[in-house]
């Protein structure tokens, strides 16, 4: 899909983070947006920031975890726009902890929210594109996909699992005017998880860097138009993810020697098990008016 302007894109996770910055850069693109997240205060701000661009964009408060809630958004959606021809799955929830402490609650919730959901709503939305001969499906996952993270074993496997569902029906759709891509940040400054975890007090692994918001969110448009995976990140990191890839034995000390094991398990055991990290990064600026406060 080389032409962006005048198609029509669900976008989840909108009202915060990246998904703020990925609506805003499908707008300058002239793409018409449904706006999908459970908090419809944020959720308003996002759209009318996104019609001061110039595009039609409405507002959905929905769980994305409802199977319910998805049909209704793909109706509302559909009944505005007419079609779909963009899905930017981006919604997504992160608990830092050892899998030992975590209930089989939070891990349900973080695989229904992060896994199931995004194939959810990707099975709603293919059908039309697929009589159509024409759309994009974008799964925003992360670098904790491609390599395993210690204390972060949930969120790694949901996102494990995302980029195999990307690249799996990649070969489906071949040739059917359908694209399947994956999209995989690293620690991404400023906004989203980790801009909520910084600002809780989390500690970034000095080898490996940050990215801007923004440059995730253009990734995000190089993969709507055809780049089947895209790694975001601060470093050359293939080169990496092949050595872990032909050498499992190494993944352990690789982590352990990028600092990645030490800063999550400091994470883990600052965090009660579970928090949410804007409500830690409340917490510490409550203690410490100088803290900086969380992104909502």
């Amino acid at each position: 899909m080389k032409n962006l302007r005048g198609k029509n894109a669900i976008v989840t996770g909108a009202s915060r983070g990246l998904g703020v910055y990925i609506a805003r850069t499908l707008a300058q693109q002239g793409v018409n947006l449904a706006l999908v997240a459970r908090s419809a205060e944020k959720l308003e701000e996002t759209r009318r920031s996104c019609e001061s661009i110039g595009v039609r964009a409405i507002a959905i408060a929905a769980d994305v975890t409802s199977l319910d809630d998805q049909r209704r958004l793909v109706a509302e959606a559909e009944r505005e726009f007419g079609t779909i021809d963009i899905l930017v799955n981006n919604a997504g929830i992160e608990l830092v902890s050892s899998f030992e402490d975590l209930s089989i609650e939070q891990i349900d919730d973080v695989i229904r929210t992060n896994l199931s959901a995004p194939i959810w709503l990707t099975k709603l939305v293919l059908p039309s594109m697929l009589s159509r001969k024409s759309g994009a499906i974008v799964q925003v996952a992360s670098l904790a996909g491609k390599a395993p993270v210690p204390y972060d074993s949930i969120y790694a496997t949901t996102k494990a699992g995302l980029v195999n569902f990307a690249e799996s029906i990649q070969g489906e759709l071949e040739g059917t005017g359908v694209t399947s891509s994956v999209v995989c940040p690293g620690f991404v400054s400023e906004a989203g998880m980790w801009a909520d975890r910084e600002a809780a007090g989390a500690r970034r692994p000095f080898t490996l860097g940050t990215v801007a918001p923004q440059k995730v969110a253009n990734a995000v448009i190089r993969a709507i138009k055809g780049h089947p995976e895209m790694i975001v990140a601060a470093m050359p990191m293939r080169p990496l993810l092949a050595v872990i890839d032909l050498a499992p034995r190494l993944r352990v000390g690789i982590s352990r020697r990028l600092g990645l094991t030490a800063t999550m398990r400091e994470e883990a055991q600052t965090l009660s098990v579970g928090e949410d990290h804007r409500q830690a990064a409340r917490k510490r600026a409550e203690a410490d008016p100088m803290a900086t406060r969380p992104r909502e």
